[in-house]
């Protein structure tokens, strides 16, 4: 490809990143059907803000942006470690699947940073190749679920309006 004027593209997705989307898409609809869904007026901003700022970050991570990464890392590994601790608090079953999917999560975000495809984008981040689009859309998916689950604790007080974004 050098010689037609074209940038090389990382197009192997590394299968860190395909178990990084899934698990946070199996968390944010275990999430979903556990609390319940918002109510139209709160989720009329919360889930296109949510889809944003996840797709956003997610694309960052995707591209080896150290600032992007590290803030995902810094949630997940917040999320994976208090999702254990209420596990461990009050286990039920919406909790173990939140735990399960929240360390996997987290555990795949740390085995891609270390994967070659990684290393390549940190030098040339424009290297991404097509096929990583359809890890934003998922990411976009996911945000835009976490947008429209109840906040914890709002099934208990009834949700009233609220915009927050939910990873």
């Amino acid at each position: 490809m050098t010689g037609t004027g074209m940038q090389p593209t990382v197009d192997d997705v590394p299968q860190s990143a395909w178990v990084l989307g899934w698990s946070s898409l199996v968390g944010q609809v275990a999430a979903l059907l556990a609390r319940g869904v918002t109510d139209a007026d709160s989720a009329l901003l919360s889930v296109p803000l949510s889809a944003l700022v996840v797709g956003w970050v997610s694309y960052g991570v995707l591209r080896a942006r150290l600032v992007r990464t590290w803030f995902a890392g810094i949630l997940l590994g917040l999320g994976a470690l208090l999702s254990v601790v209420g596990l461990l608090l009050d286990p039920s079953p919406a909790d173990l699947v939140g735990a399960v999917t929240a360390v996997v999560a987290f555990v795949a975000l740390l085995a891609y940073t270390r994967t070659d495809a990684f290393a390549r984008l940190r030098e040339d981040p424009r290297a991404l190749g097509q096929a990583f689009g359809a890890l934003v859309l998922l990411a976009v998916t996911v945000g835009a679920l976490g947008g429209l689950a109840l906040a914890p604790g709002d099934e208990r007080q009834g949700s009233g309006f609220n915009i927050r974004i939910g990873l």
